[in-house]
């Protein structure tokens, strides 16, 4: 039987992928700390059980996102939270999964506040503004609850739909970074069934605002949605363990 290109592909990208997430957990639950060295290719392949080409790859894959430095005559160097590529999907997983503190999820929220309390103001001084796309998630994601429908793509495409609707040029450049953050954020690792009916008439409740083009009430909708949402991630997180 011959062996397609795929066949003979898909096992070097799995053991890449699961070099990358070790490295990766050793950074992030602080085996080796900020400014150190990491061991050789040898030493990680000897510990994983791969080889040094797969490790080297995986090394330049967490360079990419900013978690490692390579220094000639030196070694591969750890480097600050600072310096990662926050916004990054796997960084953005890796987090949640291996490094979950409140420190963390303060800082996220803080962070979606700021973005969507000024995007929700936005939207609601916005005649041109279409509502029902809210409306219509918010259906959807009642749907879903009922079995019927996907609650995240609904979820997300509400929360999209709102930073869209500002038409501010620096909220829609970073609308990439955006949909990795929700992602994290709205996910299933993260999120529960029962949260997410909670959280319902909290959107519904900012649709209405949006609708009514009342701004100070669209933001303060939008501060307990994401309130509520600190509060559940944190708990989920607790159940998780450390």
């Amino acid at each position: 039987m011959d062996v397609t290109d795929s066949q003979i592909r898909t096992p070097i990208r799995s053991l890449h992928h699961e070099a990358v997430e070790a490295i990766a957990k050793w950074l992030m639950i602080g085996r080796y700390r900020v400014g150190t060295i990491l061991p050789n290719e040898t030493e990680i392949g000897d510990e994983l059980g791969i080889s040094r080409t797969v490790v080297r790859e995986a090394v330049r894959t967490l360079v990419a996102k900013g978690m490692l430095q390579v220094r000639r005559k030196t070694g591969t160097i750890v480097r600050p939270v600072s310096d990662w590529s926050l916004f990054d999907p796997e960084v953005l997983a890796w987090r949640f999964r291996y490094n979950r503190d409140q420190t963390f999820v303060d800082d996220m929220a803080s962070f979606r506040a700021a973005i969507e309390t000024i995007a929700v103001e936005i939207c609601a001084t916005s005649p041109d503004f279409d509502c029902s796309v809210l409306y219509d998630c918010c259906d959807a994601m009642e749907a879903a609850l009922n079995g019927d429908g996907d609650w995240f793509v609904a979820d997300h495409a509400f929360h999209r739909h709102i930073l869209q609707g500002t038409g501010n040029q620096f909220i829609l450049h970073m609308q990439p970074m955006l949909d990795n953050f929700f992602d994290a954020m709205l996910s299933p690792e993260v999120l529960l069934p029962e949260n997410m009916r909670i959280t319902l008439p909290y959107h519904r409740a900012i649709a209405d605002a949006i609708a009514a083009r009342d701004p100070a009430r669209s933001r303060q909708e939008m501060l307990q949605l994401v309130q509520k949402g600190r509060e559940d991630i944190l708990k989920r997180i607790e159940t998780m363990g450390n």
